[in-house]
């Protein structure tokens, strides 16, 4: 094998290992965690303890329309959102920023390949 070669064959292995590292890489990123099946960012909560909280109305309703079992994810937005809301007349959040507690994005923590999903869901 003459060195251009060998050369050339390094070079394509090395680009080979980087693409697939990559590859694995971006996969992980999104990736739900299954133990608590919440998307990347959003906390697991405590229903109950949401609503013992402050008025936060939002996370029963999603919590029973999916798998009814307490608990939900929630993302916490900027305060300049909540704070926006409040100007445009969501009573809600006037409360929630004078509490000094933040508005979430809220959605169920129902992930099937977790298993906490109804069946024939």
């Amino acid at each position: 094998m003459t060195v251009k070669t060998r050369t050339l064959l390094s070079a394509a292995l090395v680009a080979i290992v980087a693409a697939l590292a990559v590859g694995t890489a971006r996969a992980d990123v999104s990736q739900t965690p299954l133990a608590t099946a919440c998307p990347a960012g959003y906390q697991h909560l405590s229903v109950a303890a949401l609503e013992a909280s402050a008025p936060y109305i939002l996370p029963r309703r999603v919590d029973t329309a999916g798998n009814d079992n307490g608990l939900v994810c929630g993302l916490a937005l900027p305060n300049s959102v909540r704070d926006e809301d409040c100007k445009n007349g969501g009573l809600v959040a006037c409360i929630l920023g004078q509490l000094g507690l933040p508005i979430y994005h809220f959605t169920d923590d129902d992930n099937p390949a977790a298993g906490t999903s109804p069946a024939g869901g």
